[in-house]
């Protein structure tokens, strides 16, 4: 009883909103904790799931595919075929996760899709929040398709082995699948997407690399020159209208390193920033040499530019770049300044007096830049500084991105390693090959949210139960529909299955139910065939709560959803998937 009044507690606080879906989970888990529901051991278990790791590993491989442009490019390659139209781009989509999901796991099909997916409704300007929650959806459904779509599948299949029964074949559950499929488009079509919000998803999240137009040149200063061992502050290269971005030093493979007012000039390429006739001015006068060097010379790992506005109330207002203080105190290289419907010249850049509203084009190690934008007053980034980093770094590695995203793909068809050590395999290469700027950007792109919500509801299960409800379920089925007959006894199991998969996982409900199905089979003197396919699907079409599917948990946070979302538009799909499924079972599997 404690653990009903406690679970009911939950679900109408999800209902309600009143609290984060994430923090009500937990308080719920600790509430059975200390009820003596569970056992501290039992009610971390969660924890430890590999479901919740594996998830956490794909939120990394996604980052990936965001920060290189793959997904960009993925979702430009489907764009096509959607000819312009919102339909076509979600039929698209559904086909490709519902046909991926049937091969490979449910949760890394939406992980890597999530992307594609934001990817083409800004391409498109429709919203992604339309595309998300149904990406979600059709993932389940497409893992109802085939033996190794979904865990719950798997479980039906060992438990008619393991009674004797001949086992499921690899596509036994297709025609269910492709039935429910076709329900779910014509759904969504005629009511779905009508009844889906705007969503509220990171703007950042699918937005390309867009490079300053900063013209960029190399001074090359070769050995013995009398400018090697001289600063920066001893040359008056600012006062003639050039800004020194930083040096490519001779003999130091692939080292950039960005100007300061100490910086000693050694032999090598110094990178400029200037009117062009400027910078051959002072080459001349100087004897060197003048290279054109494209802007992404000054994007590395640790380096890059940024766009900064100048708001209303900030203190350089009314003052020059050279009393700003923004090189000698934040290490920051101004290399153009640009107002609304004017580009000002870049000669005497640092006499020039700042006006509110002015965009600085801004050059500097990343952690500075970071900092001018977080932690002061000075300036407003246009774009978040750690979001431009992480694309400037890991564009270039986009071939890198494919092939571990292919080897991954390859690893989770044919299961030749553990999926979780799949995911993780997959994770670490996007961060050793760059495709991922650094860990701490790894650690960034998972949505912790979610994972605490899939790893606190996980225990909930094992609770209900040691309550003793799924021995009470058993024999309330067996006394009220047992006399009626093994139609309605597959009714009821199918609608309990799938009640229940709403609140913990859909593994856990198929493990809890199948052999309930037998049970009931051997009672009723029937094929347990249709009863344990039924358990299999019914697991599977969770589409009412955030948390009834790892998947619906991945775009809960990501989409801006509310609870209520899922219940205002998966209600509706669950009764009709449930129809149809049941009449299939029936037609395909009889007694």
């Amino acid at each position: 009883m404690v653990t009903l009044v406690i679970l009911t507690v939950m679900i109408i606080g999800f209902i309600g909103g009143w609290l984060r879906a994430d923090l009500i989970a937990l308080i719920g888990l600790l509430l059975l904790v200390l009820t003596n529901q569970l056992t501290p051991v039992e009610a971390m278990a969660g924890f430890s799931n590999s479901v919740v790791l594996m998830i956490a590993g794909l939120f990394i491989v996604g980052a990936g595919l965001f920060h290189t442009g793959l997904a960009e490019r993925l979702g430009a390659m489907l764009i096509p075929y959607a000819k312009g139209s919102e339909v076509r781009l979600f039929l698209v989509l559904m086909v490709t996760v519902t046909f991926l999901s049937s091969l490979m796991s449910n949760t890394g099909t939406v992980a890597l899709l999530i992307p594609v997916a934001l990817a083409m409704s800004r391409q498109m300007g429709t919203s992604p929040a339309k595309l998300l929650m149904p990406l979600a959806f059709f993932s389940s459904i497409g893992g109802t398709m085939t033996l190794i779509g979904t865990p719950p599948n798997l479980v039906a299949a060992e438990t008619l082995r393991s009674a004797g029964v001949s086992s499921l074949g690899f596509f036994a559950l297709l025609p269910i699948g492709l039935v429910v499929a076709v329900v779910g488009f014509v759904y969504f079509y005629t009511v779905g997407n009508r009844l889906l919000g705007a969503g509220d998803v990171r703007s950042s999240s699918a937005r390309p690399l867009m490079l300053p137009q900063v013209a960029v040149y190399a001074l090359l200063i070769t050995k013995g020159h009398r400018l090697v061992g001289q600063t920066l502050r001893d040359v008056t290269w600012s006062r003639d209208g050039l800004i020194v971005v930083g040096e490519h030093r001779k003999g130091v493979a692939h080292r950039f390193i960005t100007a300061r007012a100490d910086t000693v000039l050694t032999e090598g390429r110094v990178l400029v920033s200037g009117d062009e006739s400027d910078v051959h001015r002072i080459a001349r006068q100087e004897g060197l040499v003048v290279e054109p060097v494209n802007v992404k010379n000054v994007y590395g790992k640790a380096y890059g530019v940024a766009v900064f506005t100048i708001p209303t109330a900030s203190p350089l207002v009314g003052h020059c770049l050279s009393e700003s203080g923004l090189r000698n105190e934040y290490r920051l290289n101004v290399l153009q300044i640009i107002r609304p419907n004017e580009e000002i010249a870049i000669t005497r850049l640092k006499d020039v007096p700042l006006e509110r509203g002015d965009m600085l084009v801004a050059q500097g190690e990343w952690e500075d830049l970071e900092r001018v934008g977080n932690e002061t007053h000075l300036l407003l980034a246009n774009e978040h500084v750690t979001d431009v980093a992480n694309r400037a770094v890991s564009e270039r590695h986009q071939l890198a991105a494919g092939l571990i995203l292919l080897g991954m793909v390859m690893l989770l068809v044919f299961e030749w390693v553990d999926p979780t050590v799949a995911v993780w395999l997959a994770a670490l290469a996007m961060v050793l090959t760059g495709a991922v700027r650094h860990m701490d950007v790894a650690y960034q792109s998972i949505q912790w949210s979610s994972l605490l919500l899939i790893a606190a509801m996980i225990p909930v299960g094992q609770a209900l139960d040691h309550a003793g409800i799924m021995a009470w379920l058993v024999t309330w089925i067996s006394a009220s529909f047992g006399q009626a007959g093994p139609v309605w006894v597959l009714v009821a199991l199918f609608v309990a299955t799938m009640v229940l998969s709403q609140i913990i996982s859909n593994t856990a409900t198929a493990v809890l139910f199948a052999p309930l199905a037998l049970s009931l089979a051997s009672a009723l003197q029937v094929s347990p065939v249709p009863l344990v396919v039924a358990v299999a699907i019914a697991a599977s079409l969770a589409f009412m709560t955030p948390f009834g599917s790892p998947t619906n948990a991945m775009v809960f946070g990501i989409g801006g959803y509310r609870f209520f979302d899922f219940v205002k538009v998966g209600l509706p799909l669950q009764v009709v998937t449930a129809i149809v499924a049941i009449f299939t079972i029936l037609l395909l599997f009889p007694f």
